[in-house]
This record gives C-alpha cells, structure tokens and sequence, in this order.
C-alpha cells in the first residue's frame, strides 16, 4: 500500500502538470515563465532583483536569467538598472504582462474544479499529508 501510495501521488502529479501544461501552452507560456510573471504581478508595479526571483521559484533549478530573457523577447517584462547601484538589474511586468497574468488567472484558476469535489475537511487533511510527506526526510 505505501509504495501503491506513491505511485499514486506520482502518477497524480504528471496528470494535473500535463493539465497545466494544456492551459500554458494556449498562452505560448511555460510554467516556469508563467511562475516568474505571477511572483512579479505580485509586486506589480514595483519591479524585483532577479536573484530575488528565483528565491521565490517553485523550481528551484530553473535557470531565471533565460527565462527572463525570453519573457523580454515576448515582451512581458522590462529591465532596468539600478540608478543606486549600477550592477543591480531590475525586472518588472510591463502593462502587457500585467494583462495576460489578469487574462491567464481564470484559465488557472479553473484548476480548482479538480479538488471542489472534495469537503473542506479533506482539503485540510490532504494539504497536511503532503507536507507531512515532504518534510520527513
């Protein structure tokens, strides 16, 4: 059963990241990129060092420096330097980034049809199950 479990959660994983892919992809957006635009609306207008950003990644192995450059060849982000320090570079979500963060947030958000099945009591006891998981190592 233990190992049934985990060949459960792995399974469930890859099914709700292809999901996910599926809404991504409409927008010509990896996850990555779309987890850079979301920390970023989240100071928006204010912008963010980029080593600052990949504090706040989700996957902490992704390369931030590529992935912001391909969102300012797309158009979403701008750069700036620091006028206080020179080697300071500062990205931000420009007015289009802001937008299609807004458009894409009901498309994600309509991934909570995959758990509203679920009472709030599961919710909670599925939510501590899995960090229970993750912090036993």
């Amino acid at each position: 059963d233990r190992q049934k479990a985990l060949v459960n959660i792995y399974f469930t994983n890859n099914w709700l990241h292809n999901e996910y892919h599926v809404v991504l992809k409409t927008y010509n957006i990896t996850a990555q990129q779309f987890n850079i635009l979301k920390i970023l609306n989240e100071v928006y207008p204010k912008s963010m060092m980029v080593s600052t950003i990949k504090l706040q990644m989700l996957d902490k192995s992704s390369d931030v420096t590529r992935l912001v450059e391909r969102l300012l060849e797309k158009n979403l982000l701008v750069r700036r330097q620091d006028p206080n320090n020179r080697r300071k570079i500062n990205i931000k979500l420009n007015i289009i980034g802001h937008n299609l963060i807004s458009k894409m947030d009901k498309d994600i958000g309509n991934f909570e049809r995959f758990v509203e099945h679920l009472s709030d009591r599961e919710i909670k006891q599925l939510n501590s199950l899995l960090n229970k998981i993750r912090s036993h190592k």
